[in-house]
């Protein structure tokens, strides 16, 4: 692929200066080109750098294996990831309800729109981001009563209840920029949702390069809890909650796995399955008293 990349020279976290390589992983998904993480020396923050600018990411995310952008049920994982995925919308719905009465909701980085689309039909007033135009083309399509906004700038201050970002944040270019709109356009009392994976867990630290959350180059940061409350405080929120992701371990096992099988170093397919579930069963055990550890979390965060 010939396009334009980026260097970071300074960490998104802390803005600390110095960093080092911390691993180097492939893109399984499109490329197959080998990308660097690196770790700031300050704070431990990873991110992927150099990485692709923002007018030149967008072919990264061409591939059927990108399923948040696409409603593919094609193989056995593919099918495994929409049967949870329909079980866990209803859970999003049921979270959302139980912590904000609020009924303006944002949904950043909506995909296809399918947890915007279960919000709107709850009787929320759903407004959905979304850049990539072919996933904003079949949002728009499956869900004509979700508003979907053209830019952050559009969206008046003070106007909204409810954010939410389902592994989301990790993508966006301009970090802090994004996240001070969210803070201009929160309502007071209002409250972020952000769900991220969490490079901290047992099954990152298991498949290491191999771990399919790290998801380079689309994956531009690979947050720890530490980190989200180091960036979100800069920008004005405080972290009021944390809830684990328990799904999230065996589908990105079972990813893994496959990436592992790709690069000659796996296991027979019945045996990548039953690896890949004791690793996600033993990550989630570890979490089981301190979500922190959890492969994927949703943080809870309020104006400060």
């Amino acid at each position: 692929m010939e396009h334009s990349f980026e260097q970071l020279n300074v960490c998104p976290c802390c803005r600390h200066a110095e960093h080092r390589t911390f691993l180097s992983c492939t893109d399984h998904s499109v490329s197959g080109t080998l990308f660097n993480i690196t770790e700031c020396a300050a704070c431990g923050h990873r991110f992927t750098n150099p990485r692709p600018s923002v007018d030149d990411i967008g072919p990264y995310y061409k591939s059927e294996d990108y399923v948040s952008h696409n409603d593919t049920s094609k193989g056995l994982l593919f099918t495994l990831y929409q049967t949870i995925k329909s079980f866990t919308l209803k859970r999003k719905a049921r979270f959302i309800q139980s912590i904000s009465q609020h009924r303006s909701l944002l949904d950043y980085g909506a995909g296809s729109g399918d947890f915007a689309g279960c919000m709107s039909a709850l009787d929320h007033s759903v407004t959905a981001f979304e850049p990539d135009p072919d996933a904003r083309g079949l949002l728009i399509s499956k869900y004509p009563n979700v508003k979907v906004a053209p830019s952050l700038s559009y969206i008046p201050d003070n106007s909204l209840g409810v954010i939410t970002l389902w592994h989301v944040l990790e993508h966006v270019h301009a970090l802090d920029e994004t996240i001070q709109h969210f803070h201009r356009m929160l309502k007071a009392d209002g409250v972020l949702i952000i769900a991220v994976p969490n490079c901290g867990s047992y099954d990152a630290s298991y498949y290491r390069s191999h771990w399919a959350a790290y998801d380079v180059p689309r994956h531009l940061y690979h947050f720890r809890p530490a980190d989200m409350k180091l960036l979100l405080a800069r920008n004005g929120f405080k972290l009021t909650a944390m809830r684990p992701m328990w799904f999230d371990s065996f589908y990105v096992g079972l990813l893994s796995e496959r990436y592992l099988k790709a690069s000659n170093k796996g296991l027979p397919l019945p045996l990548q399955w039953l690896r890949a579930g004791f690793i996600g069963l033993f990550s989630n055990l570890k979490a089981l008293n301190d979500t922190s550890t959890c492969s994927s979390v949703v943080y809870v965060l309020r104006k400060d």
